[in-house]
């Protein structure tokens, strides 16, 4: 009897293993998203994204929590600390709420880094900074800001004498290098006019057409569901808004499309380079987009991720509402209909800036293109990389809107600079930032203001 009764525990314990074994097997080996599986399969209570009025403006929040009493003095992220530690010493509910929401998703701290400078050097940095006294005295002992995202871990580390560099510039200009290489990439383009037609690939359900833009497959995939949303315009740095919104709308068909015949991919995303030194490998407007299987891919699922413990530790509060009304208390965003520009806080470079909105429509393609003129015709910016995702395809199933259509666009280094815009501080520890996000703030909200006139 006892001997029976080992066997059965032995073969209890072996079917138990092997049940284990299948599972790892299922979930690991084969890479199946066993965390994402879990995290589905949770009953979420999530507020649902909306972009609302700002029930009380950035002025509001200058004079009542910040202490800020002139209207017309300029914010500064050096400031920040101090308009924090203003706020949390106010008994305002208002300002109490925006100092626990800032502390809930960032981290502030404030250094300084002393320097030790020899005479000699001394007077090669007054060459520098022309005898500028009050740069001199800056560079001795440096200020820091530190702005970490405990939920997506992106970070900012902002000094301002890091804009103060001395830079290799090229003798021409950015301009007629710009113009240069429009004109002389139209000659053999494969995307102009008809060329494309038998010069690129198709997807596997056929070519989707509208009257400004076309797909064609990319003949070299970084994923299953992988195409391009083609422009017929081929310069990438004039369109029109309507050029940009033609190009999107055919984007959600074909994800609607592909989605339709693979519902296991979900996860809509897209980006967008224009010009060679922002890794474009044809000058002509197109778009990459792809649909991720079950998951985004790494960056935006980190995001999603921290979004979703922002949820559990926070009960259920949407991470990006709360994103979105520090920003516009801080006075880093621009209204643009139902969406929000925002020149948020952790960019990866100095010149990026995001959009946040609820849908991808019309508000969304004007925002764009408002970012475009002022960058490109006032800012003399003739560069950028931007990244997309859309709320999954399946999202009206889940419990709560967790994200959003979230744009980020970089406008990256001078296209003739000799020195690269990435390093290895940007791409393995955090994004050092050179340039005030106020100063880029008021830039873009005077170009946008002129142009809504």
């Amino acid at each position: 009897m006892q001997s029976r009764r080992l066997q059965l525990m032995c073969l209890l314990f072996i079917i138990t293993f092997c049940v284990v074994i299948s599972i790892y097997q299922y979930y690991f080996v084969l890479n199946l998203p066993l965390q994402s599986t879990l995290l589905t399969s949770t009953k979420l209570k999530n507020d649902k994204f909306r972009i609302l009025p700002n029930e009380y403006s950035s002025i509001w929040f200058k004079k009542n929590c910040f202490k800020i009493k002139q209207r017309s003095d300029n914010l500064a992220v050096g400031n920040i600390p101090k308009y924090l530690n203003n706020a949390r010493l106010s008994t305002n509910q208002i300002c109490q709420d925006f100092v626990q929401k800032f502390d809930a998703i960032f981290r502030l701290e404030e250094i300084h880094g002393p320097l030790k400078i020899s005479p000699v050097y001394l007077q090669k940095i007054n060459q520098y900074f022309n005898k500028d006294a009050k740069l001199v005295e800056q560079i001795k002992n440096q200020r820091i800001i530190k702005i970490y995202n405990r939920h997506t871990h992106e970070e900012m580390l902002y000094n301002y004498m890091r804009s103060r560099r001395p830079q290799t510039k090229s003798e021409q200009s950015a301009e007629t290098y710009t113009l240069q290489l429009m004109e002389e990439s139209k000659k053999n383009c494969d995307f102009c006019g008809k060329n494309y037609l038998n010069s690129t690939a198709e997807d596997a359900f056929g070519r989707l057409e509208h009257s400004l833009s076309y797909t064609a497959a990319n003949t070299f995939k970084y994923d299953r569901w992988h195409t391009l949303i083609v422009s017929r315009n081929h310069d990438t740095l004039h369109l029109t808004e309507d050029e940009i919104g033609d190009m999107f709308k055919l984007a959600q068909e074909w994800f609607q499309k592909a989605y339709s015949i693979e519902s296991m991919y979900t996860c809509p995303e897209m980006i967008w380079d224009a010009m060679p030194k922002s890794g474009a490998s044809q000058v002509h407007t197109h778009l990459q987009v792809s649909l991720g299987y079950d998951i985004y891919y790494g960056n935006i699922e980190r995001i999603r991720q921290g979004a979703r413990l922002y949820a559990q530790m926070n009960n259920g509060k949407n991470y990006f509402n709360d994103y979105v009304y520090i920003h516009q208390a801080l006075g880093l965003t621009i209204p643009i209909g139902n969406v929000r520009i925002i020149i948020h806080l952790t960019p990866i470079k100095d010149l990026e800036v995001m959009i946040l909105g609820e849908r991808l429509e019309k508000d969304f393609y004007e925002a764009l293109n408002l970012i475009f003129r002022v960058f490109v015709d006032d800012l003399n910016e003739l560069s950028f990389s931007l990244g997309m995702h859309l709320p999954p395809m399946n999202e009206s199933n889940a419990n709560g809107h967790e994200m959003p259509v979230s744009c980020r666009l970089l406008f990256r280094n001078p296209v003739t600079n000799l020195r690269g815009d990435m390093n290895g501080l940007d791409l393995y520890t955090s994004s050092v930032i050179g340039k005030d996000r106020y100063v880029l703030y008021r830039q873009l909200k005077e170009g946008i203001t002129k142009r809504q006139k």
